[in-house]
């Protein structure tokens, strides 16, 4: 009779225990022009809205824009006049309640402009 307790034929490597991966988060999102810093998607869109300046430099100025692209969170358009980073203003597009927002980027283009970033607070 054979001893069924006692493998016959090559012992198998000693397995090593695996270290736990570190939780890491879930890589930016890919946009139309690339690598993405904002936490949602842009999608490219040109609409007519209409910036108010809440504080700051300007503050209570309507100015007409067009926007140039959008995510949830914030929306991006050009403006020949800058604003400066974390101005309070409030953008109200066609069909949709506008929103509180907040400057976030403001860069000069070589056409004269300027491409703002501005980041939703609240919507009203």
């Amino acid at each position: 009779m054979t001893d069924m307790s006692e493998p016959t034929g090559p012992k198998a490597p000693a397995s090593r225990p695996v270290p736990p991966t570190p939780a890491t988060s879930p890589p930016a999102p890919q946009s139309f022009w690339g690598r993405e810093r904002r936490r949602d998607l842009r999608r490219p869109m040109q609409s007519r809205a209409t910036l108010t300046i809440l504080d700051g430099p300007g503050a209570g100025a309507s100015h007409d824009v067009t926007t140039r692209d959008l995510s949830l969170s914030g929306v991006a358009f050009l403006l020949k006049n800058p604003l400066d980073l974390g101005q309070a203003c409030r953008l109200d597009m066609p069909g949709q309640s506008g929103g509180v927002c907040q400057v976030v980027r403001c860069r000069p283009l070589s056409v004269g402009k300027y491409e703002i970033g501005i980041q939703y607070r609240c919507k009203s």
